[in-house]
């Protein structure tokens, strides 16, 4: 398939290292979230993390990508955009983060004052169960580029066995 949208970033990409596996920068573009939750899973499935824990991983790293794609306002063409992906799995953690090139991304504060969504007003759900699902999360904005996420989530007896 050809590519059909102009490489936008200037960033150089980081290298995977350590606490990394892998990285991946992808367009802003939701039909590619299928195969970054594969490559999440596969990564789950070698380091031996529990199902339970690999369906947390996958959904809240869903949900920020996903809020990443679709909330943030790129700098080209039509609000394109570039979503760059770091995970690993190490020292009894999975560790990703997300860093976007737009504008318009979430704060730190957003996810302080996440309220459990009713059935009556599901905004915010994405916040809140990304906030339920990690056990550590920053947001920061890096001036020129945009708002990186980083999160953590500790993981329960048997992970890392395949790394």
């Amino acid at each position: 398939m050809p590519r059909t949208e102009p490489r936008m970033s200037a960033r150089p990409q980081p290298p995977a290292g350590d606490p990394f596996d892998w990285f991946i920068r992808i367009p802003n573009r939701l039909n590619l979230m299928r195969s970054v939750r594969a490559l999440l899973a596969s990564t789950c499935e070698i380091h031996g993390v529990d199902e339970d824990a690999t369906q947390e991983i996958l959904l809240a790293v869903s949900e920020i990508v996903n809020n990443s794609i679709e909330h943030v306002k790129g700098r080209g063409e039509d609000g394109y955009h570039e979503v760059d992906f770091r995970f690993g799995i190490g020292a009894g953690s999975a560790v990703g983060t997300v860093l976007d090139e737009g504008t318009g991304g979430i704060v730190q504060k957003d996810f302080e004052g996440t309220a459990t969504p009713s059935l009556e007003n599901d905004r915010g759900r994405g916040l809140f169960l990304i906030r339920a699902y990690v056990d550590e999360l920053e947001v920061r904005e890096i001036p020129g580029i945009g708002t990186e996420i980083r999160f953590v989530k500790h993981l329960r007896g048997g992970a890392d066995r395949g790394a």
